[in-house]
């Protein structure tokens, strides 16, 4: 999430089930952060635990039933419904078109199978704030006054996919696919590192001498622009502050885009030569179908108006709707030479050369990605991300896995609701019911 957090701390493989405020210390948003996770992963665990991995209450409350299939639209019942034990609410009937957490191109990309084909369920969670959704804003507190925290939203969208022909065991194959679908196999490993530059300065106000990193306290994200693979034209992002600044669109007229201002301090200002992607409600719920398809590509500041507080770009950013929350998301990479979308190319290399494939991000932080098994290059996902703190008192990163991690997020969650045939539909959902049971 491109929260503006100091640290994202929670990992289920610790096993902790509390976090104890202490008296008289001081108080860290992780901390807090951190509980909240904490509660949320025993939660779900047991709730999949005894629903398994997708299932619904017995009765009427079984939701998302697919009924009423057409040429190009089916309906979907309302009701609940759990998949990996998160919770999905639908609280009215509607429809493959108009779902309300999804941005469909039902005429051209997002278009039904002809066929028979499978219809399922995706969930995932998403970053909210006061932009996106401004009924979180205080009024008490000013039109310009910082927001005081953000949310996450459960987002759940019904996607369909053809069945193949032939000859095909139905049962096998919706298994497989879901698993496949869910399977952490096709994403990418990172490795992190600070080495300190040779350019650096000795100043003992900004870090140790013998530091590698020589920056401030900062949560680094980086983050997949372009899905694919390495050879494909795979591409990354990378922020210092998660991700987390960005400017609410008001206006936009070609190159030129009014924002309601552009930053509060010297940390979250824009700059000229900066880069910046464009961001709505429509951006954020397709964003990880930048793979197979290309994502759209980032923007460079080319001129600032501090007065009339408009950015212009070097070309017009994507069409901009202005009743979808949008904003500019501003990036701090610096792309080498010409890039196609404006972003830093993924290259991978052989974990075992252990200095070869580094690329520079600031301030002595280093990052490579690994290959996979033999060479194989790994696939990357759009929106798929790290994040790793860099602290100046150690004058190094925090990074807990030399051997590299896969994604941090973001993590979807996947299942099975009904197979389509013309008007006929053959429904694959699970109900549970918890009878109360005695002298077990």
């Amino acid at each position: 999430m491109h929260g503006d957090f100091s640290n994202i701390t929670f990992s289920p493989d610790r096993g902790y089930s509390a976090v104890f405020d202490l008296q008289g210390r001081v108080g860290l948003d992780a901390d807090r952060n951190e509980q909240t996770a904490i509660l949320l992963h025993q939660l779900r665990g047991a709730l999949a635990d005894l629903m398994g991995p997708h299932a619904g209450p017995a009765g009427p409350g079984l939701g998302l039933a697919i009924a009423n299939p057409a040429a190009a639209d089916f309906t979907i019942g309302a009701g609940r419904y759990y998949v990996d034990g998160i919770g999905v609410g639908n609280p009215a009937e509607t429809t493959y078109a108009k779902q309300p957490h999804a941005v469909l191109d039902v005429a051209g990309a997002d278009k039904l199978p002809r066929g028979r084909y499978l219809v399922y369920l995706k969930v995932w969670e998403r970053h909210v704030t006061e932009v996106e959704d401004p009924r979180l804003h205080e009024p008490a507190l000013g039109l310009h006054h910082p927001d005081t925290s953000s949310r996450a939203q459960v987002v759940w969208q019904v996607r369909a996919v053809p069945v193949p022909t032939g000859d095909v065991s139905l049962e096998s194959w919706v298994e497989e696919w879901i698993a496949a679908a869910a399977s952490m196999d096709h994403k990418g490993v990172l490795q992190v590192r600070a080495r300190r530059p040779l350019d650096a300065e000795d100043d003992p106000c900004a870090a140790p001498s013998d530091a590698g990193y020589t920056g401030e306290n900062q949560l680094y994200r980086v983050e997949i622009r372009s899905g694919g693979t390495a050879k494909d034209g795979a591409s990354f992002a990378w922020s210092r502050d998660n991700g987390s600044v960005i400017y609410p669109i008001l206006a936009t007229d070609g190159p030129v885009v009014q924002v309601s201002g552009l930053g509060r301090d010297r940390h979250t200002t824009l700059e000229i030569g900066q880069w910046v992607e464009a961001v709505d409600d429509a951006v954020s719920l397709r964003r990880e179908l930048g793979w197979p398809r290309p994502a759209a590509p980032l923007r460079q500041v080319v001129d600032l108006d501090v007065e009339l507080s408009t950015v212009t770009l070097d070309a017009p950013p994507p069409a901009i709707d202005l009743e979808r929350h949008p904003y500019l998301r501003r990036w701090d990479h610096t792309p080498p030479g010409k890039s196609p979308d404006g972003a830093i190319p993924v290259t991978e290399a052989q974990a075992a050369r252990k200095d070869m494939g580094w690329i520079p991000l600031e301030r002595g932080i280093e990052v490579r990605f690994l290959a996979g098994e033999r060479g194989k290059p790994h696939r990357y996902r759009t929106g798929d991300y790290w994040v790793f703190p860099a602290r100046r008192t150690l004058g190094d990163v925090i990074w807990h896995h030399p051997q590299g991690s896969g994604p941090h997020g973001v993590v979807y969650h996947y299942a099975p609701l009904a197979v389509v045939q013309g008007e006929e539909v053959t429904g694959w959902r699970t109900a549970f019911a918890l009878p109360l049971t005695h002298g077990l």
